[in-house]
């Protein structure tokens, strides 16, 4: 049996790939894909998270933008590392699909509460914003997750 995912994360270039392989392996059921303002600006990783499922041709995950900055310090960017696009490198294409209309923390919140107790697994790549304002929004959901891997 799959496991059940959340992907939360980033998208730079080690997200890009955690996209990709979470969609393309048989061990896993991905369930959505959110995003969190980390290695660039929530505007920017979503926007590289919707353009990597363009070019992978995924159409059948919902995406939700998340926290656009982290709870406690000030706003830092990984430019150095990621360049001005969070993406830098190759060009990709405009993205095609919808986001999700809920923030992601209502999509984390509603998708644990839709599926049996210790049945999905929450996989934060970047910031943990996304999961600690779920978590404050609705604490039963921390009974609910099957793990946290990071």
């Amino acid at each position: 049996m799959a496991e059940k995912i959340i992907l939360d994360c980033d998208p730079g270039h080690d997200d890009a790939i955690a996209i990709l392989l979470a969609h393309g392996s048989p061990h896993i059921e991905l369930l959505g894909v959110t995003t969190v303002m980390g290695n660039q600006t929530i505007e920017k990783v979503t926007r590289n998270a919707l353009a990597v499922a363009r070019v992978a041709g995924i159409t059948d995950v919902p995406f939700a933008r998340g926290a656009h900055r982290p709870l406690v310090r000030e706003v830092e960017v990984a430019e150095s590392i990621h360049g001005e696009s969070g993406l830098d490198g190759p060009v990709l294409p405009e993205p095609l699909i919808e986001l999700d209309a809920r923030h992601a923390v209502d999509f984390i919140i509603d998708t644990v509460m839709q599926n049996e107790p210790g049945t999905v697994t929450l996989v934060p790549t970047g910031a943990l914003t996304n999961l600690a304002l779920a978590v404050r929004k609705e604490p039963r959901i921390a009974e609910r997750v099957k793990q946290v891997v990071m």
